[in-house]
C-alpha cells in the first residue's frame, strides 16, 4: 500500500471513529429520555479506507406491537377502574357500609317499633324520619350516579381532544419525516418523536401502524378505521357518540380497547353481562327499579300493604312515598303533618318489610327471595364483585404493559455499560488512527529530508 493509501484509510477511520464517537454520545446524554432509541453506526471497509454507511436506529417491531396493544389495554381497564371505584363509594361498597340496605333496615324497624307501640307519637314521626332518611338516601345514589355519568362524558370529550391532537402530531411529523428523507440532517429524532406519540395514542385508542415507502407512517385502529393516512382524521363527541368531525355515523363500536373505549363502555345504554360495560346504566336502572317497589302497588309489598289498609280520618290513604321523575320523596302530607300514619296498616306494612319473597330483575341483576334490605344489598354486592373484576383486570393490564415497556426498552434503550465499553473502543480505535496519520506523516518527513 502506498504511503497516500494509508494516509487515507487512516484519515477515514479517523473520521468513521469520530463519528460513531458523537452517536454513542447522543446515546449516553439520552439515557433517561424515555422517547429515544438507541442509535448505531454502520461501517463499511473499502479499498481506499472506511465508509459510514449509515445511521440508524434500534427497532423491535414484535415488541413494539405488543406494547402498543397492552397498553391500549391498560388505558381501557384504567379508565374503567377509575370510575367503577366512584360508583362502589357511592353505594358504600369500598368500606363495607351499604348505605341502601342500612336505610331500607332503619325504616324497616321503625316499622318493627311503631308496631309495638302504635299510638306513640314519637314513634310514628320516626318512621316519617327514616322514610325521608331512605328517600334522600335513594336521591343520593341517583344523583351520584348522574355526577360520574356526567364525570364520564367530560373524560370522554377529553379523550377525544387528546386523540385529535395526538393524531395531528403524528400527520406533521409524518410532513417533516418524508420531506427530510435523504438530508443530511436526517430523520432519526422525529421517528423518535412520532413513535413515542403512537405510544401515547395507543394508551387512548388500540392502535395498529404500517410503514410507507416514503417514511410516512399510516395509523388504523385494530377494527380498521383509518386514524393517519395521508391526513389526520378528526372526530367529535356529542355526549353520546363519537363521529368524524362533521359526520352523524356512531364509531363506537369501532374503538376495541384505549381509555376511550373504556369510557364509552361505561355509558353504554342497557345490561351487559360483562364487568365493566353498561355499569352506569345498569345502576340506575337497579336503584330505581328499587325506588319504585316502594311507590308501585303493582310491584305488591309496601305499596299495596299500605294503600290497601282501612283509612281512618285524618290518615293518609295511599302514597306513601312519590316518585316524581327520578326523584323519591315521602308524601308532604305526612311530612307536614296534615295526615298521619294509617293505624290499620301497621301490622302488615311491617310483615310486608320483613318478608323474604321479594325480587328484583333488572339492569343485569337477578336476585329473588330476599327482603327489602336483602335486595339493596344485592345491589351493593353486585356492583362490589364487579368492580373487582374490574380492578383485578386493570391490575394485571398495568403489570402487562409495563413488563412489555421493560422489555421493549432492553431491547431498543441505552444501556449505560454496554455505551460506555463501545466509547472505550472507539477511543482507543481513534487513537490507533491518530498514530497511523503519526507515522505516516513521519514518512513523508523522512522522505522529503531525503530528497531534500
Amino acid at each position: 500500500m502506498s504511503l497516500n493509501g494509508a494516509m487515507n484509510v487512516a484519515l477515514t477511520g479517523l473520521l468513521a471513529t469520530q463519528s460513531a464517537m458523537q452517536v454513542v454520545g447522543g446515546n449516553v446524554s439520552n439515557a433517561t429520555n424515555p422517547d429515544y432509541t438507541r442509535k448505531s453506526q454502520t461501517v463499511t471497509s473499502t479499498a481506499n479506507g472506511v465508509l459510514v454507511t449509515s445511521v440508524d436506529r434500534a427497532t423491535d417491531e414484535a415488541l413494539a406491537k405488543d406494547l402498543l396493544a397492552y397498553t391500549s389495554l391498560a388505558g381501557q381497564t384504567s379508565a374503567q377502574a377509575t370510575y367503577m371505584e366512584k360508583l362502589s363509594t357511592l353505594m358504600g361498597g369500598s368500606n363495607g357500609a351499604a348505605n341502601l340496605a342500612t336505610a331500607v333496615e332503619d325504616f324497616t324497624s321503625a316499622w318493627t317499633v311503631l308496631q309495638a307501640t302504635p299510638d306513640n307519637s314519637t314513634a310514628q314521626a320516626n318512621v316519617v324520619a327514616k322514610a325521608q332518611a331512605l328517600a334522600d338516601t335513594v336521591n343520593r345514589i341517583i344523583d351520584g350516579i348522574d355526577s360520574v355519568d356526567s364525570e364520564v362524558q367530560d373524560a370522554t370529550a377529553d379523550a377525544v381532544d387528546r386523540i385529535n391532537d395526538l393524531l395531528t402530531r403524528i400527520d406533521g411529523l409524518n410532513d417533516e419525516i418524508t420531506a427530510g428523507k435523504g438530508s443530511a440532517t436526517g430523520t432519526l429524532d422525529l421517528e423518535d418523536r412520532r413513535d413515542a406519540a403512537v405510544r401515547e395514542l395507543a394508551g387512548l385508542v388500540d392502535v395498529k401502524t404500517i410503514a410507507r415507502a416514503d417514511g410516512g407512517l399510516a395509523v388504523y385502529t385494530a377494527g380498521g378505521l383509518t386514524l393517519v393516512d395521508q391526513a389526520a382524521v378528526r372526530f367529535a363527541y356529542d355526549g353520546t357518540d363519537v363521529t368524524r368531525a362533521g359526520g352523524t355515523q356512531s364509531l363506537n363500536d369501532s374503538f376495541r380497547s384505549g381509555e376511550l373505549a373504556g369510557l364509552l363502555a361505561l355509558r353504554e345504554p342497557g345490561a351487559s353481562t360483562e364487568a365493566g360495560t353498561s355499569a352506569i346504566a345498569e345502576l340506575r336502572a337497579q336503584v330505581t327499579a328499587f325506588a319504585a317497589l316502594f311507590t308501585d302497588p303493582a310491584a305488591g309489598g309496601f305499596a299495596a300493604t299500605y294503600d290497601g289498609a282501612t283509612t281512618a280520618t285524618g290518615e293518609l290513604a295511599t302514597d306513601f312515598f312519590v316518585m316524581t321523575g327520578s326523584t323519591l320523596s315521602v308524601n308532604p302530607a305526612l311530612l307536614d303533618g296534615s295526615a298521619s300514619l294509617k293505624q290499620a296498616a301497621i301490622a302488615d306494612v311491617q310483615t310486608a318489610l320483613d318478608s323474604g319473597s321479594r325480587s328484583l330483575v333488572v339492569g343485569g341483576l337477578t336476585v329473588s327471595g330476599k327482603d327489602y334490605a336483602g335486595l339493596a344489598a344485592a345491589i351493593t354486592t353486585g356492583l362490589t364483585t364487579d368492580v373487582a373484576a374490574v380492578t383485578n383486570k386493570a391490575d394485571l393490564a398495568e403489570a402487562t404493559r409495563t413488563e412489555a415497556l421493560t422489555r421493549f426498552e432492553s431491547s431498543v434503550g441505552i444501556n449505560m455499560d454496554a455505551e460506555l465499553a463501545n466509547l472505550q473502543v472507539l477511543q482507543n480505535a481513534y487513537a490507533a488512527s491518530a498514530k497511523v496519520m503519526q507515522a505516516v506523516n513521519q514518512l513523508y518527513n523522512d522522505l522529503f529530508a531525503i530528497m531534500g
